[in-house]
């Protein structure tokens, strides 16, 4: 698919190679309409926490962004397929945009609780509010984290898209 013809979030979705968010939604039918009310509960959090700063989630801005940064936007996609908590995708969008993980707190009782909370620290020392989920399955957001040791310390590091063989 070229760039002329990506014109909607549905043609992202597809040339970003994350198709299978509508393909394998059920049903089928309803993908569409679940995957914009999903980006207008994250455009609203992010209006809530950031006022007018806010980055934009509406359609529009989500396509504009895929042509100008696909692999970004195919890491964010990804990331839907993974959580529905607003908070956490938007944090998810905020490392992509360069913001760094500055603490990683999980707490976990078998069959009894999960809680997430993390912070991130703009480029410039800023820290926004804690992002926090109660729900396990956003956990599954830090497969697209970098995990590594700098300097002989821990270090999460960036968001990508993850590469699945073959493709």
């Amino acid at each position: 698919m070229s760039s002329a013809t990506i014109q909607t979030l549905e043609d992202a979705i597809v040339a970003s190679g994350e198709g299978w968010l509508i393909k394998h939604s059920s049903p089928q039918s309803e993908a569409m309409d679940h995957l914009r009310s999903l980006l207008a509960s994250v455009n609203a959090r992010a209006k809530e926490r950031m006022g007018a700063s806010a980055p934009s989630f509406e359609e529009s801005s989500i396509v504009e962004e895929y042509l100008n940064h696909p692999s970004q936007v195919r890491g964010f996609f990804q990331s839907m397929g993974g959580s529905r908590t607003p908070d956490m995708l938007l944090m998810a969008w905020r490392i992509i945009q360069g913001m760094t993980i500055e603490s990683v707190q999980c707490t976990y009782t078998r069959e009894n609780s999960f809680g997430l909370r993390v912070v991130l620290e703009s480029p410039y020392g800023v820290k926004d509010l804690p992002y926090e989920s109660d729900k396990i399955d956003d956990f599954a957001l830090f497969r697209h984290i970098g995990i590594m040791e700098y300097r002989g310390k821990p270090l999460f590091d960036g968001f990508y898209p993850l590469r699945v063989l073959g493709k």
